[in-house]
């Protein structure tokens, strides 16, 4: 979890969104002009979209530049007569262009690229994507396992993607781990004993002062922010929101399984005493640069951490999933904001057809090609490639983020009243209810 000033720059394109949602669930007029190209089709090819330009948006350039995508590409567009565009929108206005235009009744793109949190539940909750169930199948096995999580609400599937690398976990320094004699995590790992209590433990046996002069030299754990404490409570069988019957959202953490885990977090930082102080909170490098020094035994974080270590670090590191908590039965891999979908805008002009063109043009990376080249970047053991190619299957989705207000204040209370102020993990819990739900309420109503 990012710290406050940069979560709030994360958020503001979200809360920019909300200003048009009042009044979207109207049509404009132009939305019946949208349908004028006739689909025809013959029994050599499923349909001809008659020149159409089928448009993508992201917030990077996307354009085909290998030899096998340009191929599928030329192919796609000469099989159902149309052209593909990729337009590119800064990270910044890519949810407040896509909903003023949308709400124009001309969506700026056929299907646009979203962090998950950016897109669900705010864009269906204002009715500006659409369900894509009945253009897809995806009861196919090329589709990321984590789909139905990642790109699901009430019941239906608006988000999708040919690929989700969910690989989140420990990176732990293999030189410093053998120099004070710890025990193999990744040996932990493979026996199913690699659990809070190790972590803890370990993470105690790391953290020690070598010079005697009263300050530590060496921390068990270096934590960015807060970011770990919604990965210690998926790892508990729990989740910071759950969803009623109705689709919304309802506050969770009084939960036993997630109090066990907020406590275990405070734990961390003022029982056990093993998380490296933050020096610079607007840093949001800082923790993975400061474990790339040596002087630190573990970090949870990305496969792109790993690219980034694997330049910087002279130690040698190792790569596990996250330990499991007590009331977990194995262990998982915490997913949040950094999962992208694509999604349709209402209003989208062919979309049955242009969800064909994009299975045509997309690779879809569960042979795992892709995904190998992309691990082999950072991670040197068969046993470090073959967890990552687990952790694909164990993916476990947190929509806590999808609600700023809430999200905001949940982080600023946990920093302040938890970890500071160390007052009871069970007394904030039921103190916080009702103002958490009513922050996550308030998202509804905009």
């Amino acid at each position: 979890m990012k710290n406050t000033a940069v979560k709030l720059l994360l958020v503001f394109p979200v809360l920019l969104a909300y200003i048009f949602f009042t009044g979207c669930s109207k049509k404009p007029a132009k939305a019946e002009e949208n349908t004028q190209i006739q689909i025809s089709s013959t029994p050599q090819q499923d349909f001809d979209l008659g020149g159409y330009t089928v448009r993508i948006a992201q917030w990077w350039d996307a354009s085909p530049n290998d030899r096998s995508s340009i191929a599928r590409h030329k192919a796609a567009e000469e099989k159902y007569n149309c052209k593909i565009e990729y337009i590119t929108i800064t990270w910044d206005q890519i949810v407040s262009k896509f909903t003023s235009s949308v709400l124009s009744g001309e969506p700026i793109a056929d299907i646009v690229l979203f962090e998950m949190t950016r897109a669900l539940p705010v864009l269906a909750e204002s009715d500006l994507i659409i369900p894509v169930d009945d253009y897809f199948d995806f009861n196919d096995r090329k589709w990321p396992p984590i789909i139905r999580q990642i790109g699901r609400y009430k019941g239906k599937q608006y988000g999708f993607t040919n690929y989700c690398w969910t690989v989140t976990g420990i990176f732990y320094n293999k030189v410093l781990f053998d120099r004070l004699g710890l025990p193999d995590p990744y040996m932990l790992q493979e026996n199913g004993d690699w659990t809070w209590e190790k972590f803890a433990e370990i993470a105690q046996m790391a953290t020690r002062d070598e010079d005697g002069d009263g300050e530590n030299d060496l921390w068990g754990l270096v934590i960015q922010g807060h970011n770990l404490y919604s990965p210690l409570i998926l790892s508990n069988n729990a989740n910071i929101i759950n969803f009623d019957e109705n689709g919304r959202a309802i506050y969770a953490l009084d939960d036993p399984n997630a109090i066990e885990a907020l406590q275990f977090f405070e734990d961390l930082h003022n029982k056990y005493k093993v998380v490296a102080p933050v020096e610079d909170p607007t840093d949001w490098y800082e923790a993975p640069r400061k474990f790339s020094e040596g002087n630190i035994a573990m970090f949870f974080g990305h496969g792109w951490d790993g690219q980034e270590l694997k330049n910087t670090m002279k130690d040698d590191f190792g790569f596990i999933f996250f330990p499991k908590g007590p009331k977990a039965s194995d262990y998982i891999v915490p997913v949040q904001q950094e999962c992208k979908i694509y999604v349709m805008p209402k209003y989208a002009k062919h979309p049955r057809e242009v969800a064909k063109v994009f299975e045509e043009i997309s690779p879809f990376y569960n042979d795992n090609v892709g995904f190998e080249s992309w691990i082999n970047t950072f991670l040197d053991t068969d046993g470090e490639k073959n967890t990552a190619r687990m952790m694909l299957e164990k993916g476990k989705v947190s929509l806590h983020q999808a609600y700023p207000t809430f999200d905001n204040l949940l982080f600023n209370k946990i920093a302040r009243e938890i970890i500071i102020d160390n007052i009871s993990v069970e007394d904030f819990v039921k103190k916080f209810k009702d103002e958490a739900q009513k922050a996550i309420d308030s998202e509804y109503e905009r």
